[in-house]
């Protein structure tokens, strides 16, 4: 049974954005700048130091969503928000065991219970999220001319019922930086049938593909563009993409099972 986020590439064509803070110091600050949504940061997170943060896309069109992650390998927690109205994240089978208010907003509480075993899927209680991992979700009022937010907070290994309460119950607004992390959105395009493309120094290139992991590439010129592989990264699932580093004409080798494509790919100042 799958317990990270499930992102279906065919919709969302996920690129990775690692949120790097450039003053602040604070990454929710800084993302609270770029975002039209409202940040929530926790507080309290069981004890667990913040591993990882990302701002991701979701989709042409629609802004990126966060994801925060507290913890290691077997025990952690993870933190998704999106605006509200916009899906960008589903979780893995699970059961909805109870309805509960924080902070004022009605939220419903998910147990990774498995269906398939229907005694114990009946049983299924709070109790069993330290056993098995659950999740809140819920929609969070909006800051000050800004926009609600759906957030889920997950906990995995060990942590319980009323640790992961504690978490939700911790998250608060955050004072926007004045540093922006947006990016441009990512150019995507068909691998496949795309033999000549133009772009500019610090395009993101994503391969719009079903099987990222089956996709690799080779640029002639590596001075001018990077490959970055795609593929399961644990808790999301990413596009193989072409990052441009700088100025040029270089010719990129993509490769599919016995299949190979060529790309001219001219970067501009």
């Amino acid at each position: 049974m799958k317990r990270a986020i499930a992102i279906v590439l065919s919709a969302l064509m996920l690129t990775p954005l690692t949120a790097v803070a450039m003053g602040s110091g604070d990454k929710y600050s800084d993302a609270q700048t770029g975002l039209t949504y409202t940040v929530y940061k926790p507080s309290y997170t069981v004890g667990l130091t913040a591993t990882k943060f990302q701002l991701l896309t979701c989709g042409i069109g629609t802004e990126e969503w966060l994801y925060a992650k507290y913890g290691g390998t077997k025990r952690y927690i993870e933190i998704m928000e999106t605006m509200s109205g916009v899906k960008c994240s589903d979780p893995g089978l699970s059961k909805l065991v109870k309805t509960v208010t924080i902070n004022g907003a009605k939220a419903k509480l998910y147990v990774y219970c498995d269906p398939s075993k229907p005694t114990s899927y009946k049983k299924c209680s709070t109790s069993d999220i330290a056993r098995l991992g659950g999740y809140f979700i819920f929609t969070n009022k909006a800051g000050k001319n800004l926009k609600k937010t759906e957030i889920q907070v997950q906990a995995i290994g060990g942590i319980t019922y009323a640790q992961l309460l504690a978490v939700a119950k911790s998250l608060k607004t955050v004072s926007p930086s004045g540093t922006s992390l947006q990016v441009l959105p990512p150019i995507m395009i068909d691998p496949a049938t795309t033999t000549q493309l133009s772009v500019s120094v610090g395009d993101m290139v994503v391969f719009s593909v079903d099987d990222p992991e089956k996709w690799s590439a080779v640029v002639e010129d590596a001075a001018i563009a990077q490959f970055i592989a795609g593929g399961d990264q644990g808790t999301y699932t990413t596009n193989p993409a072409l990052k441009t580093l700088k100025a040029g004409v270089t010719t990129v080798h993509v490769v599919h099972g016995t299949e190979t494509f060529e790309i001219e790919l001219s970067v501009n100042p």
